[in-house]
Order: structure tokens, then sequence, then C-alpha cells
């Protein structure tokens, strides 16, 4: 069953009118100066500054582990330097 193509404007003027109402914006800018508000508004909160932390905290200790984990490639070209 194919749409006509009245039926496919109407689709995408009911979509159209979905994602406006999602963003809260018409233009992409709108939405990220609304993204940008939002987030500093929940960081001022302090909702996720102990997000923030775990987020660093768990990627640094990742970090690390994998420097550790590889030395032996990296570790042999830094005593060939000398």
């Amino acid at each position: 069953m194919a749409l006509s193509s009245t039926e496919k404007k109407e689709i995408e003027n009911i979509v159209k009118k979905e994602i406006k109402s999602f963003m809260k914006a018409d233009t992409v800018k709108q939405y990220e100066n609304h993204l940008i508000d939002t987030l500093s508004k929940e960081l001022k909160k302090g909702k996720l500054r102990g997000d923030i932390n775990d987020i660093v905290v768990e990627l640094t200790t990742e970090f690390y582990y994998h420097l550790w984990s590889k030395k032996n490639q990296w570790q042999s070209s830094l005593k060939n330097k000398k």
C-alpha cells in the first residue's frame, strides 16, 4: 500500500511539529541555547556534579590501567631515547 503525496506531506508536517515540541525550538541554534541553559541550571543545582566526578574518576582509572597494561609497548621506546 503506497502513500499518496498528500498523506506524505501530512506525515511530514506531523513529524516536524513533534520535533519542534520535543526540542522546544524552531532552529538548531535555539535548541543549542536551550540545552546550554538547561545544563547550566542543573550544574548550579549540583545535580550533575556527582555524576561528572564519577565519570572523571572512572575514565582516569581506565586510562592509567591501559597505560600500565601496555607499558611494554611504550616503555622500551622511552628507554631507547637516552
